[in-house]
């Protein structure tokens, strides 16, 4: 039984790094900013494996998930360091949103919509505000030299990264509001 759950977790650990790298691969082809980012919906899958599983799979499909994007290809490279913090960290940093595991499980299932929107708020807040403030450290030291004349270089990255985080987390957090309340069921990690 414990295998068995096991294996099923790792099983869809591998499909959500799949999907959010494809979903980000996808969004990529119509919103992709000068210098790297894009409005995307490729946290989803990471929200939705740290939902059912908590934060060690959440981060798990985060790191996964940047390693993947590295591997293909997919990225705009300018320093090792800038690497690892726009694609290891940021992604990985979504998964701590696995904390709120318990509280988004426990609301979705017991039909407490009120308490599920605020859980679900929260932990895609968390998780996307820990992603952009990777993005916000490499912007301001890897990618001060795109700011305009006169713009402080924090100022640039806070900004330019918002312009993509912002819409990324609203989509987000609608998207897994609607989804946990008419689909509860996807939350639970019981054997079928």
């Amino acid at each position: 039984m414990a295998q068995s759950r096991q294996l099923v977790r790792l099983i869809e650990i591998a499909i959500m790094t799949a999907a959010a790298v494809i979903l980000d691969i996808v969004s990529g082809m119509f919103l992709r900013m000068p210098q790297g980012g894009s409005v995307s919906i490729m946290m989803i899958p990471i929200f939705l494996i740290s939902f059912r599983w908590g934060v060690k799979a959440g981060l798990t499909t985060g790191l996964l998930t940047g390693l993947v994007q590295i591997a293909i290809g997919n990225l705009f490279l300018q320093h090792p360091v800038q690497l690892l913090l726009d694609y290891i960290a940021a992604f990985a940093a979504v998964g701590i949103s696995g904390f709120f595991a318990s509280a988004v499980r426990k609301s979705a299932l017991s039909k407490a919509k009120g308490k599920l929107i605020v859980s679900i708020i929260c932990a895609v807040f968390i998780g996307s505000f820990l992603r952009y403030a990777a993005h916000v450290i490499s912007g301001a030291v890897f990618f001060g030299s795109f700011a305009p004349k006169g713009t402080p270089v924090w100022i640039y990255s806070l900004t330019y990264n918002a312009t993509y985080m912002v819409p990324s987390f609203i989509i987000c957090a609608i998207v897994l509001c609607l989804l946990f309340m008419t689909a509860p069921r996807l939350l639970k990690t019981e054997k079928a």
